[in-house]
């Protein structure tokens, strides 16, 4: 699921990029931004780089989901998904020997007005895995939670401080196996009950 998720924010970063623009032309990564890969660069580069995998405790529910068939005679229950925010630390790196610094801020740019413009994932942009994913799967741009101490996590990298997008995208985990249509359970629309008396008075009309 994260490996499609990557992928699907690679393919939205890629298809909405300004045909032209410094971003279209950028390569899209996920690498640990340290001082080795800085030093292996050969080209603008745009880094998604996922530091944080944690629950959502605010979207968990204990209330099962329900499944139905396309013709509504068969369905199921299966617990619900769990809901997993996805953290990216998103930068731009330049190789220009030329105002590096401005190209990494217009990059930026770009990539923050194609993320504000998709609140939401865009079905057509879904990978993998994803393209199944049960909606809502909310996004937050500039969360205000990101990387608590900015110096501190650049430094360990041996890198100077970074200006940087935080990037959240909320998905659902399923914890059972969806199961194929065939094996769902035939639906109860309606169940009748009779006493023993409503029976006995039935067969008593039958004699008469």
């Amino acid at each position: 699921m994260i490996r499609d998720l990557d992928a699907t924010l690679q393919a939205l970063l890629e298809s909405e990029a300004t045909p032209g623009s410094e971003l279209a032309g950028a390569e899209v990564v996920f690498d640990l931004p340290d001082a080795e890969w800085r030093a292996g660069l050969s080209q603008l580069t745009v880094n998604c780089y996922l530091y944080d995998i944690r629950e959502n405790p605010g979207l968990k529910t204990a209330e099962p989901l329900r499944l139905r068939s396309e013709d509504g005679a068969r369905g199921s229950w299966i617990r619900p998904p769990v809901r997993i925010d996805s953290r990216y630390c998103i930068t731009a790196w330049s190789t220009a020997s030329e105002d590096p610094v401005l190209e990494e801020h217009r990059v930026l740019s770009q990539v923050l007005r194609i993320l504000l413009r998709n609140p939401t994932l865009p079905p057509e942009a879904l990978q993998g895995s994803l393209a199944d994913q049960i909606p809502p799967y909310p996004t937050v741009v500039a969360a205000t939670d990101g990387l608590e101490n900015q110096p501190d996590f650049w430094g360990a990298l041996d890198q100077q401080l970074k200006p940087s997008l935080n990037y959240v995208v909320t998905l659902a985990m399923m914890l059972d196996e969806v199961p194929e249509e065939d094996d769902l359970a035939p639906v109860v629309s309606e169940v009748v009950v009779e006493s023993e008396h409503r029976a006995e008075l039935e067969e008593e009309e039958d004699e008469e």
